[in-house]
């Protein structure tokens, strides 16, 4: 799976495609895309499934590896996509509403999954935060008003 892609939102600027340091992992090897897909847990939906819910509360990151996704607002994703970045590392209920546009697959990691997976390799640990992180600061900018000094 072409993983440089991920938190290409289509509501938000996106990177050229030619940024090697954009998206989660963007320089994971096989080794560590296995470790960070083992450390999640397969949810399969289906056409019209409400798959994420506004409000509620899930410090999970999910992962669109299959399917499509309509975002609260008319936003659509398609894979790869990362979803819930905020609630993840902050704990917050979540921010949007996601429903199934087909069938599809999810890749969820809780937060005591990805502290697990970041006692086991620090290193990937800390590229996770920092890819996620990246993102969120990417799109706190490009919603920030005039003014915003970052």
């Amino acid at each position: 799976m072409d993983t440089t892609v991920f938190f290409n939102y289509p509501t938000q600027p996106t990177a050229p495609e030619s940024d090697p340091d954009r998206g989660l992992l963007a320089h994971g090897s096989a080794e560590e895309w296995d470790a960070v897909l083992a450390a999640t847990e397969s949810m399969r939906f289906h056409p019209g499934d409400l798959v994420l819910k506004a409000g509620e509360r899930d410090r999970a990151l999910y992962i669109l590896l299959d399917g499509r996704l309509a975002l609260d607002g008319g936003a659509e994703l398609s894979p790869p996509a990362v979803i819930g970045a905020a609630a993840f590392l902050d704990g917050e209920p979540r921010a949007v509403t996601a429903i199934a546009r087909g069938h599809g697959e999810l890749a969820r990691m809780s937060w005591d999954s990805y502290e697990a997976l970041a006692a086991r390799d620090p290193r990937l640990g800390r590229q996770i935060l920092v890819d996620v992180g990246r993102e969120l600061a990417a799109q706190l900018r490009a919603a920030a008003p005039a003014g915003w000094t970052g």
